[in-house]
């Protein structure tokens, strides 16, 4: 597999001379049964850890299903009509259902990316909601030690049945997404999941992959079980992101099954670090998400080793997130690592009135360009993102190869085809700072 995944189109990887490829990380695409429609089916046919979706359900009971973002690839439009179909057939009327867009911290999709993101047919006959994670609305549910009172979504609090549908991808700190991640921090209060980010983002588990001593993940669960949710529809995605298993059941037990075959599917195992990394942030290509590539390669690289990530991101970054960089970096060096670690002990983030997004984003920011040669490589908008960030920009791939390879006439390489799908496992821990 040498080449890196993109939207647009494979992009082939011609490497210098007298540079060779130790890892490539990436697995062979599944064989795929059926579209997603065919496979939700068969999941809701045979629920794991819980009774058929039919049953949980009465014709005045009050519903709400709980769907994921535009920053992940779950197929929301394909999926919904099926369950609408079941809230049908069991008699639920439209004016009992509310659908919630569990943004968590992310910025609230617009009316027609919503439109776009669930069916207009959708849009038309049931209310459909961003969640507002600082809303006065928020319903307490419950209380955890180290965080007090936890909060959500109003409409997922009074609903008599709960329905989470998201996708169980590698997740940088809480080693998969999906499940109780839809719920914390999909619908959760703002200063739970500030805290929860700021608590666990720095033990060595709390990384892509790890489900067994997972700090981040561990909590992420304990405060999802708070909301009581009932029922889950989970995606499975291959090394390509092409669904090949949807599982449906209890949130918990859908979570931990499909993190097991995910684990088999999606990682591999390196037998030894390189002197250069080259990682495309597929699927990424909106904002801070193509960030979420930084960590699978550095897992992969030699410390002060290079690690180039190819990106297609063509929107610029916010000038509030640029300038909350430049803010945070400082002069640079270990100033800005030392200011950064102080603040993270005391659970508080980086930069206050930002979002927990861009707050993870700068973590990952200050680790990797102390620790990598970082090159941010596409559209001309990531210029000003390398400066802020105090990295390298090139244009494309073979201008940053012919660059480094300047620098380094021999070298070794791993190859990270999709960063947002597959990741490498690793015996050792891997410490940010």
């Amino acid at each position: 597999m040498i080449k890196l995944l993109q939207k647009r189109g494979d992009l082939p990887v011609d490497l210098p001379p007298n540079w060779k490829i130790i890892e490539t990380i990436f697995k062979e695409p599944a064989q795929v049964d059926g579209p997603p429609v065919q496979l939700m089916k068969r999941a809701l046919g045979s629920p794991i850890g819980a009774p058929p979706l039919e049953q949980l359900l009465r014709p005045d009971s009050k519903v709400a299903i709980v769907v994921d973002d535009l920053t992940r690839q779950t197929p929301v439009k394909v999926l919904l009509p099926g369950l609408l179909e079941v809230m049908d057939k069991q008699g639920v009327s439209a004016e009992n259902l509310d659908i919630v867009i569990g943004v968590g911290t992310h910025r609230p999709m617009t009316a027609e990316e919503i439109s776009e993101r669930v069916g207009r047919e959708v849009v038309e006959r049931y209310r459909v909601q961003n969640h507002d994670a600082r809303s006065p609305d928020l319903v307490v549910m419950g209380e955890l030690p180290g965080y007090g009172p936890v909060s959500f979504n109003a409409a997922v609090a009074g609903a008599d049945v709960k329905i989470a549908v998201g996708s169980i991808i590698p997740h940088v700190h809480n080693g998969f997404g999906g499940g109780p991640k839809n719920i914390m921090p999909g619908i959760c209060d703002f200063d739970t999941i500030r805290r929860h980010h700021m608590k666990n983002v720095l033990p060595p588990g709390s990384r892509v992959g790890i489900v067994e001593g997972n700090p981040f993940l561990d909590d992420t669960v304990r405060i999802a079980e708070l909301a009581e949710i009932n029922f889950a529809v989970q995606c499975l995605g291959d090394t390509t992101g092409r669904i090949y298993e949807i599982l449906a059941g209890d949130l918990l037990e859908v979570h931990r099954a499909g993190m097991k075959m995910q684990t088999e599917r999606l990682g591999v195992r390196v037998s030894g670090k390189a002197d250069v990394t080259l990682v495309s942030s597929y699927p990424y290509d909106e904002g801070v998400q193509v960030m979420k590539a930084f960590m699978p390669a550095a897992l992969a690289t030699k410390e002060g080793g290079s690690i180039f990530v190819v990106t297609e991101l063509v929107e610029p970054l916010p000038d509030f997130f640029l300038e909350s960089v430049r803010k945070v970096r400082g002069g640079g060096g270990a100033e800005a690592e030392e200011r950064a670690l102080e603040k993270l002990k005391r659970c508080e983030p980086l930069i206050e009135e930002a979002a927990m997004d861009f707050n993870m984003a700068m973590i990952l920011i200050l680790a990797m360009t102390r620790r990598f040669n970082l090159v941010l490589v596409g559209h001309a908008v990531l210029k000003d993102a390398a400066d802020a960030m105090g990295c390298e920009y090139s244009p494309d791939l073979r201008t940053a190869l012919d660059k480094e390879s300047g620098r380094l006439k021999e070298a070794s390489v791993s190859i990270i085809p999709g960063g947002g799908y597959i990741y490498p496992i690793i015996s050792a821990p891997f410490y940010l700072f």
